[in-house]
């Protein structure tokens, strides 16, 4: 392990010209300096390229390619990385100024490990981000050699770094997908290596903004992994509750948008006993109803965020 690792930060760009400066800025203002960013504009149609240029940071280095999608403009930058740490970072995430410090503490823990991760904060629009650092707590570090067993994510793609070689090992980013690339890698990565996580919010992700891949969109067509085929004999105890985790999720993207066909889909790749108490709710709501409950709850969350 190196003493003082260096680190390429990987920042897919598409159109994210209201954002990138910020996100750009949380990284150039972290207190560990060993770093490069490589940025990929993935065909951008805005001026977010220009705001990029502007910032004449001799830290950055801007990748371009024609729109190919998220994964691959993550494994445009994974392959053009100097340095052996990865680091992800969307264009509309912030880190917090001790993030990659935080990571070379868990570093010079556990040698051995080649991914590691720290909690994400939600950010709605128009909420202050305190990007302040705070003193390393050895007691919020958590080695983990399942990770399925949370049953769900416990981090966000904008706060993990893998090392190099994992994915010379397992492969890159699907980049036959459009939508849950980041949960196939996930699985891909989990199965063979454990990882260190350390509990307390060092990123921001944003959420609620306009577009964004993960919001309910009728005109999208998504092309979504075979998460069943990772399933095994061997593994179903532990992978299946995750990937129902995953079809959940899907499940619910798909009530929002009243997609009667897909939910009967993910209704059915789903074991009912695998979900929690609220989850079973949801999954049980007729469509028209559930869409109500929703649209209200997030409206009142709305106003009470601005207020």
């Amino acid at each position: 392990m190196q003493s003082n690792p260096f680190f390429s930060v990987v920042i897919p760009l598409y159109n994210k010209e209201e954002f990138i400066k910020n996100t750009i800025r949380s990284v150039l203002q972290q207190s560990y300096p060993n770093f490069e960013i490589i940025i990929v504009n993935d065909g951008c149609t805005d001026n977010c390229v220009a705001v990029v240029e502007e910032m004449k940071s001799d830290y950055i280095t801007i990748i371009h390619q024609k729109n190919k999608g998220l994964s691959s403009a993550r494994n445009t930058g994974i392959k053009h990385a100097n340095y052996n740490y990865i680091a992800f970072l969307d264009a509309d995430d912030l880190w917090h100024e001790d993030y990659l410090h935080t990571i070379t503490k868990l570093i010079a823990l556990d040698a051995a490990t080649k991914v590691f991760t720290t909690q994400s904060a939600i950010l709605r629009p128009k909420q202050n981000a305190n990007l302040s650092a705070t003193p390393f707590d050895n007691k919020s570090v958590l080695p983990i050699s399942n990770y399925f067993k949370f049953k769900k994510n416990i981090f966000s793609n904008s706060s993990i770094v893998i090392e190099k070689s994992v994915f010379e090992s397992i492969g890159y980013y699907n980049n036959t997908v459009n939508y849950g690339e980041e949960e196939d890698f996930f699985i891909r990565c989990f199965s063979k290596y454990k990882l260190v996580h350390y509990k307390e919010d060092k990123v921001y992700y944003l959420k609620g903004i306009e577009n964004q891949l993960t919001a309910p969109n009728t005109k999208r067509a998504r092309i979504i992994p075979d998460y069943s085929k990772y399933i095994t004999k061997e593994n179903t105890a532990t992978l299946k509750p995750y990937i129902d985790f995953i079809y959940f999720k899907l499940l619910v993207l798909s009530k929002m948008e009243r997609n009667t066909t897909l939910v009967k889909e993910y209704k059915s790749k789903i074991e009912f006993s695998n979900l929690t108490f609220v989850q079973k709710i949801k999954y049980s709501l007729p469509t028209p109803i559930f869409y109500y409950f929703k649209m209200v709850y997030l409206v009142l969350s709305k106003t009470f965020s601005h207020s």
